[in-house]
């Protein structure tokens, strides 16, 4: 057992943390899990890579974490096409969540691609897939931090169309929402 795994048994062992069935939990339940991993990875890494002041150090961070970066990130993920059926099912199913709020700074479309994510990474992480969290954090951590340095924030490097049938969906929601 690698002291990543150690550690985190460690933890769940002394909070009395229980298993969750991931099939069965609410897709926010998943994102709002996912939300504080990705934070917590993002946290560090700013720390680590943009020394300065506590307030300098947060709004770094609110850059890389805010709705239009995560939605960047699936973008580029799924244009990748590195996540597995599965994966892509737990992000659908949290994108498609009806949400009751969404970020004032993003559209609805980032705001459900950015709670998609958010249910992946949660996902990932109680299932215990902690090479894959990892490996998909580290690839949108990069992603960002390339989109920053090459053009000064983080922005679209160009427009990221996702599958046919990501849109489709996208778009259907939107006009519901809007009716």
């Amino acid at each position: 057992m690698s002291m990543t795994e150690s550690f985190i048994k460690l933890y769940k062992e002394k909070l009395d943390l229980k298993a969750v069935d991931v099939q069965t939990t609410s897709p926010l339940i998943l994102a709002y899990i996912g939300d504080c991993i990705y934070d917590f990875a993002v946290r560090e890494y700013v720390v680590t890579h943009f020394p300065g002041s506590i307030n300098a150090i947060n709004r770094k961070k609110t850059e890389f974490v805010c709705a239009h970066a995560q939605s960047e990130i699936m973008g580029y993920v799924i244009a990748q096409d590195m996540l597995t059926s599965e994966e892509m099912s737990i992000y659908r199913r949290g994108r498609n969540q009806k949400s009751v709020t969404h970020s004032k700074n993003s559209s609805i479309q980032e705001y459900r691609r950015a709670t998609g994510f958010e249910a992946l990474i949660g996902y990932l992480y109680l299932t215990e897939q902690y090479e894959r969290l990892l490996e998909i954090e580290a690839l949108g951590i990069h992603h960002l931090r390339e989109l920053h340095d090459k053009y000064g924030k983080i922005k679209h490097a160009e427009k990221t169309e996702l599958p046919d049938s990501d849109n489709a969906s996208d778009s259907e929601e939107m006009a519901s929402e809007e009716s």
